[in-house]
């Protein structure tokens, strides 16, 4: 799709197919833990961002614009001419600001926290997922170990995450494993999110909404990616949008986990 390749992945089924984007430095696998709950009663599209997981990493050409390019193409590759769109973090920026370019080519929107302007602050509480990048780890095992010593995972940890975390990385010759996100990608991706201004944009999402929130933080109990004033704001602003609040999660486990909230609206949502 737009002169790169994408690693896809997808779950057949039946009514509304939802193509799913992903974060900033996370992969297409993020969205198993919603197949078995969304499918076979939709079909679900997930995949690699450009730079990220088994995708091309071109050496620049990491914006909302330019993923939304590649998003197109993915529409137009599976003869798509609307689809729903469900984004989280980074992949909820790229959706939302797809949804407002090109709003016959959206059904519906779910934003997972994510679709706001990105405070300084939140930068700061994705260092640990930033600042492992390029960097390698002796073994596996010890960098999931070493992941589940994080404040954001402390008792946490499930088979979402375990499977997620295995799929990014690549194992090298030695056994010691690397992410396969490329560092480069992120820096210039972090870069052209301090120029966007995605608040002008919610006025003009005309489709149905659905804005999910994790109110818990990462590094300390506070620094959540969304504030509740945040969603408010969001929600007013987007026409036809329920915001809901996910209690106990936070902006990982909003996504990886199995919160029973979480995915009675998403359902509720997608196969009314």
């Amino acid at each position: 799709m737009n002169g790169v390749s994408l690693a896809v992945r997808e779950w057949p089924g039946r009514g509304s197919t939802l193509v799913c984007v992903h974060g900033l430095t996370a992969n297409h696998t993020s969205w198993e833990s919603l197949a078995s709950v969304l499918t076979p009663d939709c079909r679900m599209i997930a995949y690699d961002l450009r730079g990220r997981g088994e995708s091309d990493k071109p050496p620049k050409g990491y914006s909302l614009d330019i993923h939304g390019e590649d998003l197109a193409g993915l529409l137009d590759q599976f003869g798509l001419r609307s689809a729903v769109l469900m984004g989280h973090s980074l992949g909820a920026s790229i959706a939302l600001k797809f949804a407002a370019r090109f709003p016959r080519r959206v059904r519906k929107l779910i934003l997972v926290d994510g679709g706001i302007d990105v405070r300084a602050e939140v930068l700061d509480s994705l260092a640990p997922a930033v600042n492992r990048l390029d960097v390698e780890f002796p073994s596996m095992e010890m960098f999931l170990e070493l992941l589940r010593g994080l404040p954001m995972f402390a008792g946490r940890w499930n088979e979402h995450l375990e499977r997620y975390f295995r799929y990014d990385v690549e194992v090298l010759p030695g056994g010691a494993v690397r992410s396969k996100v490329a560092k480069h990608a992120i820096e210039e991706e972090v870069a052209s999110l301090a120029r966007e201004r995605l608040w002008a944009h919610h006025h003009r999402i005309q489709c149905p909404t659905l804005i999910l929130r994790a109110p818990d933080g990462l590094l300390t109990a506070t620094d959540c990616l969304m504030t509740q004033e945040e969603a408010e704001a969001m929600a007013r602003a987007i026409r036809k949008s329920r915001l809901v609040v996910v209690p106990g999660t936070n902006h990982y486990t909003v996504l990886l986990g199995t919160n029973a909230r979480a995915r009675r609206a998403l359902r509720a949502f997608v196969t009314p």
